[in-house]
């Protein structure tokens, strides 16, 4: 897989946490109806959306944000799939923010915690007419499944090394850190 770690300037990519809950419902919510259609692949009206994601964060699996100047403006998702070695990932990033290199920043931050959670498969699935997400499949070294009215993307992951683990946990050390500093009150100086 290409290392596609390099993050947009004035962008942090973390884990998601309970505490991110309304951040990803306003996401979602605010949403064109062609962006919840490609995200969902079909008709979603923009309450369904904001009901799924109110339990995005406490779903089984990984999610990650990327905010751009403090605000969430994208999201991707690390769904297991029942088979031990494979799983899901899925992307929502808002539309002014799209191009930006986010959704890429995103799967490589959910790659290498599948990688190291022992997946060695990865499933993407859009529809044809989703060019960004096909693009963004094939940034991420995915190979392509066409059949039935879905695009397919399998994106095959090696193994764990010690870096990649080390890698991990630090960037979840401060992942931690910097959900919380968002989640702390601040108080004015007087």
């Amino acid at each position: 897989m290409p290392d596609t770690r390099e993050i947009p300037a004035g962008t942090l990519v973390r884990r998601l946490w309970s505490s991110d809950r309304d951040a990803v419902v306003g996401l979602f919510r605010d949403l064109d109806p062609d962006s919840r259609f490609d995200r969902f692949m079909g008709a979603v009206s923009e309450a369904a959306a904001a009901a799924y994601a109110s339990h995005a964060v406490s779903a089984e699996g990984l999610v990650f944000g990327a905010f751009a100047d403090g605000i969430l403006r994208g999201i991707g998702e690390l769904r297991p799939t029942g088979a031990s070695a494979e799983a899901e990932i899925a992307f929502t990033v808002a539309p002014g923010h799209r191009g930006r290199g986010l959704g890429a920043a995103l799967g490589a931050r959910l790659a290498e915690a599948a990688r190291n959670a022992g997946t060695r498969r990865l499933h993407l699935r859009c529809l044809p007419g989703n060019r960004r997400m096909r693009a963004l499949a094939q940034r991420l070294g995915a190979e392509f499944r066409l059949g039935g009215r879905e695009v397919h993307a399998v994106l095959a992951l090696s193994p764990p090394t010690l870096f990649s683990l080390w890698r991990e946990g630090i960037d979840g050390v401060f992942d931690a850190a910097a959900a919380a500093s968002a989640a702390w009150p601040t108080v004015p100086l007087v």
